[in-house]
């Protein structure tokens, strides 16, 4: 729950007393312009930026002022943020072994997770050998090993093609709906939005005109 937030940046309101409830387990869209604030409240959702006034709640717990790290959330950036030099199981296993988990346990949810985005062949390869739709299921499978209860997603297509754009977001979509998981996927592209949403906030100035 998104409730009467606002973030200020450059001397300028980014995100205006904006108000949105995402359900359980719903892939919701986060639709607008450049510059609208899309971006800006994923981050603050997810911890990387601070709200000036207002707060956020996950499952009723306030998340507000919380470090990314101690949230139940997990991100997948535009440009995917992969470690060149690690493989594609030690990119997925890095956040898990931050978390100090047990090599038995890394293993066996980094196996699980490339299995559900179809990447268990390339275990061993390093980013720069594999594909852009390859790269963005790494960036997925990096999300969802932590298992948090809500996927957050900006622009996660925008580096690829269009035909391999349509085949990588029903792709997210499969995935998305598989696990259940709560998803808010941010895109200024509207096709995008309305093939893969539950739900669509159509923002402009900082705020929702439309859910």
């Amino acid at each position: 729950q998104i409730e009467h937030v606002s973030k200020d940046l450059g001397g300028r309101t980014i995100v205006d007393d904006m108000l949105l409830e995402v359900r359980t387990g719903e892939l919701t869209c986060l639709l607008g312009p450049s510059g609208c604030g899309k971006t800006t409240t994923l981050r603050m959702i997810g911890g990387f930026l601070i709200p000036d006034r207002g707060r956020i709640l996950i499952s009723g717990s306030d998340v507000t002022t919380m470090s990314p790290d101690k949230r139940p959330t997990a991100m997948v950036f535009q440009n995917y943020a992969l470690w060149p030099h690690m493989t594609v199981f030690k990119n997925v296993a890095f956040g898990l072994r931050l978390r100090k988990l047990p090599k038995h346990e890394v293993n066996d949810r980094v196996a699980k997770v490339l299995e559900l985005v179809g990447l268990t062949h390339h275990v061993h390869s390093y980013p720069a050998r594999i594909s852009g739709g390859e790269q963005q299921r790494v960036a997925l499978a990096r999300a969802l090993v932590l298992e948090p209860k809500v996927l957050l997603l900006d622009e996660p297509l925008s580096n690829l093609d269009a035909k391999l754009r349509v085949r990588v977001r029903e792709d997210i979509r499969e995935i998305q709906q598989r696990i259940g998981i709560t998803t808010v996927f941010v895109t200024h592209d509207q096709d995008e939005a309305l093939s893969i949403s539950d739900r669509i906030a159509v923002m402009s100035g900082g705020r929702v005109e439309q859910y």
